[in-house]
């Protein structure tokens, strides 16, 4: 059996006419392999940059792969036929490169990871983020093929969050066909609901009644901005010190926070629904615990997980209680705080004759746009109807 290189294989492969279907051998760089051939008279390689080989035995071929590439090996049979083996060899694989790739496949499973003939193909769909960071790591290992799709990460829907502290007459919200509990958070249905209000009631539109008529009054009126899965928060109150040893043994003080805290998480849910979570606490200070002179605190919490239109109001109630209230004058700094102080001066709220109330409105601003928009287009029409019919406004005859 003899072997020959690419010229004598030129030479074999010009004298004869009949070659036999290829196969194909894979191998990676310094790997070797042993064929065991039968009637062959010949073998000729195609690149011996790339593979070398050995006869060992009458029957025996030895490979031995060189450098990665594809070349081919043709076998002449006794017969006069020719078979073509197609050589692939693959580098050999790096241990950083193999801990890069089982890093990918971890965090970025929507990737697909193919090996074809030393090419490392990578492709999918990332985020901005991501895949400037794949890309990154594919700089190091120039046979990766990146076939990666850059997918623009959605902007989180922005929410509106109007709060409205309110004091609130308790017979006259009653008298509307709103009760308003000291134990739960929000408002129930009474019975004797009043003719004037149809169901559901609107309750944004029966608080700006309750205001217009002088039957409550706001404390305060801010409005919050939170991304949907986000957080906003809201804090008026002070600080009390409370003197206190160190481990050291030196005095020192410590100040707690008192007054009113909502902290409120809505979570746009698709079709216009909204869910927040509230959670609010109200902190006084109890002069009926003091120690050492040093006052108590008295905090009322209250959590809830709500579900509502974009636009519908959410109403918390009974976060004061009648003690709290009746200790207002046994500390004069109360009245001096914003929205406490106000509320505590209120010789109504004193003698239990209002309530205090939380209205949380959380809005999606897309649709809040879009009842801009339409208000605009209302006022556009209306416009237009007026000059359709040349009317110029009214006007007294007198």
């Amino acid at each position: 059996m003899n072997y020959f290189n690419l010229l004598g294989w030129l030479l074999a492969m010009s004298i004869s006419s009949t070659v036999v279907a290829s196969e194909t051998v894979r191998l990676q760089v310094g790997a070797t392999q042993l064929l065991q051939l039968e009637h062959v008279s010949h073998v000729v390689v195609g690149d011996e940059t790339l593979l070398q080989v050995e006869l060992i035995e009458p029957h025996d071929l030895v490979l031995k792969a060189v450098q990665a590439g594809q070349t081919e090996l043709i076998l002449r049979h006794d017969s006069g036929e020719f078979t073509t083996l197609a050589i692939h060899i693959s580098a050999r694989p790096n241990v950083s490169e193999t801990a890069q790739l089982a890093w990918l496949h971890k965090s970025f499973p929507q990737l697909t990871i193919q090996h074809h003939e030393g090419l490392v193909e990578i492709s999918g769909q990332l985020p901005s983020n991501a895949y400037q960071q794949v890309q990154q790591v594919g700089e190091k290992y120039p046979h990766w093929l990146l076939l990666l799709q850059e997918v623009p990460v959605p902007m989180q829907a922005m929410i509106e969050l109007h709060v409205r502290i309110l004091e609130v007459k308790r017979q006259r919200a009653e008298s509307f066909g709103v009760k308003w509990p000291s134990s739960v958070a929000g408002p129930t249905i009474s019975d004797d609901t009043s003719p004037w209000l149809d169901f559901p009631i609107l309750l944004n539109s029966t608080v700006n009644l309750l205001v217009q008529s002088g039957h409550a009054r706001v404390l305060a009126e801010p409005r919050l901005m939170a991304a949907s899965g986000g957080q906003a928060e809201f804090l008026v109150g002070g600080e009390i010190p409370i003197p206190q040893l160190s481990a050291q043994g030196v005095p020192d003080l410590e100040f707690r926070d008192y007054g009113i805290s909502l902290s409120m998480s809505p979570t746009d849910l698709g079709q216009g629904q909204v869910s927040t979570l509230i959670q609010a606490e109200i902190s006084t200070i109890d002069p009926a615990t003091a120690v050492q002179g040093i006052p108590g605190m008295l905090t009322r919490r209250v959590s809830s997980l709500l579900t509502a239109e974009s636009g519908e109001a959410i109403v918390l109630s009974g976060l004061f209680s009648q003690e709290q209230s009746q200790h207002a004058d046994l500390f004069p700094g109360l009245n001096q705080l914003p929205i406490l102080g106000e509320l505590f001066t209120s010789r109504e709220f004193r003698s239990a004759q209002t309530e205090f109330v939380v209205v949380v409105t959380p809005t999606l601003m897309t649709h809040k746009k879009q009842q801009q928009q339409a208000h605009q287009q209302a006022q556009q029409d209306i416009e237009a109807f007026r000059q359709a019919i040349q009317c110029v406004g009214l006007y007294d005859e007198n």
